[in-house]
């Protein structure tokens, strides 16, 4: 009889041991496999993590100008219609800063009927060149009323000398720049494609355009002064291919040897701008220019000795100017006046300029900043047009505009 019972509370024991280690068991399955899950989570978290922090690292910015435009008689003859609303801008910038020393630039304009690429390039910190700077891609040209951002520029649209010799603002190439802090000097140095008006994705011809700017800066504290003064030099070339046959600035006619030939465009501008802290805030900032532009003819190769004649490649001696007056009154108005020549052929004038006319052209406007974000301008443009047998009178050109820009 006791030798029974031991077997039985031995075979009880057996099966709760039993029972106890499948239990056991499987809580070590289920604590395993909720483990699995905890890590699974963990690495989704640390991607998400590695997600943010690449989306902390892009800044995006950007601006719209709506703006109202009422027009002088000559130009709405020419347009067909007196005064419009449209969207001058609407452009996203983004900036991505992967790490110290490296910058991604992405900007479209996606004003109306007007999707295009405006900047895209990259800078990037010269290792052991301390304040040296290597940019790549689509960029403005070295030059200060270009590089002068449309968001923040105290008139609304550049001068006619700068819109002229830059068309577009934007070219692709290559630019080296030096930013001092010791020695407070700017230098720029880009060479480019050239012939760039924002569409072309090639060069045109073998030879690359040069520019170089330098600037340097003084302050003069006691008196809240500061002037920024230098100096910049454009060379670069057109490539004649169809046309022989140049006419000069003078009028004169030459004859190239042959067909793909390049004609030299070069110039060289002076600029200052001084900045004071007096009665509110006021500036003053001009530029000069002057050189040898060019462009080629556009006619076909097949084309008549008379065609190519009435239609040859241009050389043209030009010279141009602007000043800006810049005027704070408080802390939300701006003044600003804004006097700017061009004339785009210096050896002709009168009757002999023919449509090659100088324009002296006056431009007022009054900012008003609502916020920080909010900007009402109210701008008026003046021309004035050279007088001769071509252009008897002066054109009624004029243009008011009301304009809004949000910015963010």
């Amino acid at each position: 009889m006791k030798k029974l019972l031991a077997i039985g509370i031995f075979t009880v024991m057996s099966l709760y041991g039993y029972s106890q280690k499948q239990v056991i068991d499987s809580l070590k399955d289920v604590i395993e496999r909720h483990e699995g899950k905890l890590n699974a989570l963990d690495d989704r978290v640390l991607v998400n993590e590695s997600d943010l922090s690449k989306l902390n690292k892009i800044k995006v910015s950007g601006y719209v100008q709506a703006q109202w435009e009422t027009y002088g008689a000559d130009l709405e003859k020419s347009n067909g219609y007196s005064n419009t609303y449209y969207i001058r801008r609407a452009r996203i910038k983004f900036t991505y800063e992967p790490t110290d020393g490296i910058k991604f630039v992405l900007q479209p304009d996606l004003s109306t009927g007007n999707l295009v690429l405006k900047d895209a390039y990259a800078v990037v910190n010269i290792p052991k060149l301390k304040n040296w700077t290597l940019w790549a891609g689509q960029m403005n040209r070295p030059n200060y009323e270009v590089e002068y951002s449309s968001s923040s520029r105290e008139v609304l649209e550049r001068s006619r000398v700068t819109t002229t010799i830059y068309p577009g603002e934007r070219e692709i190439g290559a630019k080296l720049e030096y930013n001092g802090t010791k020695i407070p000097v700017l230098f720029q140095l880009m060479a480019m494609n050239g012939n760039f008006t924002g569409t072309q994705a090639k060069d045109v011809d073998s030879r690359k355009d040069v520019m170089a700017r330098l600037v340097y800066s003084v302050k003069l504290r006691d008196a809240g002064v500061g002037i920024d003064f230098g100096a910049n030099h454009y060379f670069g070339s057109n490539l004649a291919k169809t046309d022989k046959y140049v006419k000069n600035s003078d009028g004169t006619l030459d004859s190239l040897n042959n067909v793909w030939r390049y004609l030299d465009k070069h110039w060289t501008g002076a600029e200052v701008r001084i900045y004071a802290d007096v009665l509110g805030g006021m500036s003053v900032k001009a530029e000069y220019v002057s050189g040898i532009n060019s462009a080629a003819s556009t006619v076909a190769g097949t084309s008549t000795r008379a065609q190519l004649l009435a239609s040859p490649n241009l050389y043209n001696n030009f010279t141009g100017y602007y000043v800006y007056l810049v005027k704070n009154v408080g802390a939300k108005n701006q003044l600003v006046a804004r006097y700017d020549y061009y004339d785009p052929n210096t050896k002709l004038s009168g009757d002999a300029a023919g449509n090659s006319i100088n324009y002296k052209t006056w431009t007022l406007a009054w900012q008003y900043y609502l916020n920080d974000n909010i900007r009402i301008t109210l701008n008026y443009l003046m021309p004035k047009n050279e007088i001769n047998s071509s252009n008897p009178t002066d054109k009624k050109d004029n243009v008011f505009t009301v304009r809004v820009q949000a910015k963010f």
